[in-house]
């Protein structure tokens, strides 16, 4: 016959006990935080499922915000750049020029060349555009100053600069030879392409180029007219032409006058068509950046959504156990009660 002590039934009472609050406090918690476990050790392998989730969500997060910044940076540039080959280039600058040519339209080519000119300095404004607080335009160095200066050379007339450089500047020159470098520079920004790296050396198709260098876009150097090859530089020496007539017959200065505007009219034509492919290949490449910022929001949403399937608990499910919990505590409770009831009158015999 084995004979219970109270002693003994004591302790396996606060064992119980014990355990019942401990899984009344657990099933509390799950209710309260709505997570599946609250420390590692409590499902180690779901915990590891979701942090190696949680890593990918975190770069593919940081990867989306890099991607949404840079859309709406190319989006701004796409608009820019339409004005200036739209509503300056085509609708002012290339009307005014041709209608400087018109001898009927001769007694107004001075403030036709004031139009051009006007049309060149809204170039170089709009050249400067800003995204929060760097320059759309300036390249790799677009937190500087302001990349498009006017300048005026010690003959009096305007010509444009990029960064200090003279856009019109021969070829062969060291100025040339810096503009050339700044179209050659690169921002890189990782939109999920799989950046990849061989021997230190970053893959530059596994990234997206984000710098955007002013003067590829409108041109730089000069032809070999020696005419510049920039179009708002091709504007100001139209301006100069047309301001040299005569300001009430309109005649030109000189027939060398007259054949140069005939001629940058038909460049300054052809630099609004190469101005607009440039156009065009921006926008394709805002349209891939919008393609991958749709398909890095997707990724993001369906990592979150496994994440919260390993992590986060079943409500109702979660209820039900606390509600059981509770009931199992009460019990316990009350067996106690019975237990110290019984202790007390055994002590007292």
């Amino acid at each position: 016959m084995i004979r219970v002590t109270t002693n003994g039934t004591m302790r396996g009472y606060k064992s119980s006990l014990m355990r019942a609050t401990n899984t009344l406090n657990a099933a509390r918690n799950k209710v309260l935080t709505q997570s599946n476990y609250s420390s590692y050790a409590e499902d180690p392998a779901a915990a590891t499922q979701a942090f190696k989730l949680r890593r990918s969500f975190s770069r593919t997060h940081a990867q989306l915000d890099s991607t949404k910044a840079l859309n709406k940076k190319f989006a701004t540039a796409c608009d820019a750049l339409s004005s200036v080959k739209g509503d300056l280039a085509d609708g002012q600058a290339k009307i005014s020029a041709l209608a400087g040519l018109n001898d009927a339209n001769a007694s107004g080519r001075q403030p036709l060349g004031g139009v051009l000119e006007s049309s060149a300095e809204s170039i170089v404004q709009i050249m400067n555009s800003q995204y929060g607080s760097a320059f759309i335009f300036g390249g790799k160095d677009s937190l500087g100053e302001a990349p498009f200066q006017l300048a005026t050379a010690d003959d009096g007339s305007r010509y444009i600069t990029y960064r200090g450089v003279n856009v019109n500047a021969a070829e062969g020159t060291e100025d040339y030879a810096k503009l050339k470098a700044m179209t050659q520079e690169t921002s890189y920004v990782d939109v999920g392409s799989g950046l990849t790296e061989v021997d230190g050396e970053l893959i530059s198709s596994s990234a997206f180029n984000g710098a955007l260098t002013g003067i590829s876009f409108i041109g730089y150097g000069e032809d070999k007219d020696g005419d510049p090859k920039n179009m708002g530089s091709i504007m100001l020496e139209l301006s100069d032409i047309f301001k040299r007539c005569d300001s009430d017959t309109g005649a030109w200065a000189s027939d060398q006058d007259k054949e140069d505007a005939t001629r940058l009219t038909k460049k300054l034509t052809d630099g609004i068509s190469e101005v607009t492919n440039q156009w065009t290949a921006l926008d394709g490449r805002t349209s891939y950046l919008t393609t991958s910022e749709t398909r890095l929001t997707e990724m993001a949403d369906n990592l979150n959504k496994q994440i919260l399937g390993i992590e986060q608990a079943n409500l109702g499910s979660a209820i039900t156990d606390f509600s059981w919990a509770q009931y199992c505590y009460n019990a316990a409770l009350k067996v106690g009660n019975s237990i110290l009831s019984q202790s007390l009158i055994d002590y007292m015999n």
